[in-house]
């Protein structure tokens, strides 16, 4: 790093995407230190582990930046996005990862809504945690200069601790930074990057393995199922947050039944009685069922032994079954508890 260090906010005002990732979290401080107020914009896609988790303990909050983010004094700025975000997922222009991640797509969604934020804030510049290296699809030369482009930043955009790697940009060529400030990390060993958060008191960070599911081969196929089963491949906001709880079981029919394996996700799964059917046990403990839409007899009469099954009912001859419907009627059915055998689990 140079030797200038002026105060907090001296330097004037910087704009950056945080996810409270190492990476993030590192280009925070990095820019903080260059003496820059920084507002850090944590985007929700509506796909991120923590986030979900969120929504399953406090249904009724908004989502959260992460604790190591606020510790670092940045400005935050949490922005829901998903309802913008998810309609990319049905055709991404650079396409998808080895799973369902359209990482050069996401990213490049993310920096233009930062660029929005820097003109409106009349910022200096955007900046990202990106990495020279680090992921093979995203963050390779021609990535970078890639999302650059297409988020409509160019170089307005730094990427602090890369940048002296990569070609100048327009605050470097302004005198608002200087190469001497910007570090030279690159590829996908952590060491440096652990170095410097003990050297910038960088504390309580998440491990590198992140918390994407677009990136996770179990949530995918759940999501690829979906795609399947939806005209256009377009997601609900909700729809996320469906995937991750639950056993997802497709019917000899073909249709699929959610089934809560814990009190949580059965609160969760029940949240979903306006789109579909909600099954429950009357007497006995046991999961809470959501069966999308308006199925046939032999679809109700299935998942409906499916709950017997994996409730306390299981071992009785017959178990009541309260079937909700979106208009808010009810009947119960008198069921034989059932088995998935014919089901495919997903």
């Amino acid at each position: 790093m140079g030797e200038r260090n002026p105060g907090p906010g001296q330097a004037g005002l910087a704009v950056g995407i945080a996810s409270g990732g190492l990476d993030s979290l590192l280009a925070v401080k990095v820019v903080q230190r260059l003496g820059f107020e920084v507002v850090a914009l944590h985007f929700v896609i509506g796909f991120e582990s923590a986030h979900l988790r969120g929504f399953i303990e406090r249904p009724d909050e908004p989502a959260r930046a992460s604790p190591a983010l606020l510790a670092t004094g940045a400005r935050v700025e949490v922005h829901d996005v998903r309802a913008g975000y998810l309609p990319l997922l049905a055709d991404p222009p650079c396409g998808f990862g080895s799973q369902c991640n359209p990482c050069i797509d996401c990213h490049a969604f993310m920096l233009a809504q930062a660029g929005q934020r820097m003109r409106a804030l009349g910022a200096a510049f955007v900046f990202s945690g990106e990495v020279l290296g680090q992921r093979p699809m995203s963050q390779n030369s021609q990535s970078l200069v890639r999302v650059a482009e297409r988020s409509g930043l160019g170089d307005r955009l730094v990427r602090p601790l890369s940048g002296a790697l990569l070609p100048p940009t327009a605050p470097e060529r302004e005198g608002v930074l200087r190469r001497a400030d910007l570090l030279d990390l690159s590829g996908r060993g952590r060491q440096r990057q652990q170095a410097l958060a003990m050297e910038l008191g960088v504390r309580d960070y998440p491990s590198p393995a992140g918390g994407c599911l677009l990136t996770d081969p179990q949530y995918c196929v759940r999501l690829r199922d979906l795609f399947a089963r939806r005209p256009g491949r377009l997601l609900r906001v909700d729809d996320p947050l469906l995937l991750f709880v639950g056993r997802h079981l497709v019917l000899p029919s073909g249709a699929k039944v959610v089934i809560g394996r814990r009190d949580e996700e059965n609160g969760v799964v029940a949240r979903y009685a306006p789109r579909g059917l909600v099954f429950e046990a009357v007497e006995q403990n046991g999961p809470t069922a959501f069966l999308e839409g308006a199925p046939p007899d032999q679809d109700v009469l299935d998942v409906a032994r499916l709950v017997a099954r994996y409730g306390q009912g299981r071992g009785l001859p017959r178990v009541a079954i309260r079937v909700s419907a979106p208009d808010g009627s009810t009947r119960v059915l008198e069921v034989e508890p059932g088995t998935p055998e014919g089901c495919r689990v997903l």
